[in-house]
């Protein structure tokens, strides 16, 4: 894997699924994506409660072909293994897919970021343990808290 930051202020984003992970999901891309289409019959209360703006639509439908055809990057997050592969089968070469219910078909993963100091770092495992990604995080914080300490003296 390449990894890389993406600037998606100009790009389309497209989550179907409405659950946990599609919520996880939208949290960190709710600010960087131009658009954000979100694809599902129901949506966690989260969903619903959210403030948000006009560049952020919930459409409460089953998923459709059509649904991917502005997207730039897609993101399968339903808990229904038939949808998540349907969404990856319908997608277009030119497409970005995180498929999280397989991470074999995934074309990207997600990183865990880390802020410190104006810095970012990010860690992954490549899609393979999100809880070994967030114990080692959890380490790294801590190990630049201490820095933090040593530059307050």
């Amino acid at each position: 894997m390449y990894p890389i930051q993406l600037n998606l202020t100009h790009k389309t984003v497209t989550i179907v699924g409405g659950g946990n992970i599609a919520w996880r999901k939208f949290t960190k891309l709710k600010d960087e994506a131009g658009q954000i289409k979100i694809v599902s019959p129901t949506f966690n209360e989260r969903f619903l409660n959210e403030t948000r703006g006009t560049h952020i639509q919930l459409i409460q439908k089953c998923y459709e072909r059509g649904d991917l055809d502005d997207a730039d990057l897609i993101i399968t997050a339903t808990n229904d293994a038939t949808v998540n592969q349907q969404v990856r089968d319908d997608a277009a070469p030119t497409q970005w897919v995180n498929h999280t219910g397989d991470r074999t078909q995934s074309d990207f993963y997600n990183s865990l970021d880390i802020e410190h100091q104006g810095m970012k770092i990010s860690i992954s495992s490549e899609g393979q343990s999100i809880q070994q990604t967030k114990v080692y995080a959890a380490k790294i914080k801590a190990f630049l808290a201490t820095l933090e300490e040593d530059n307050d003296e």
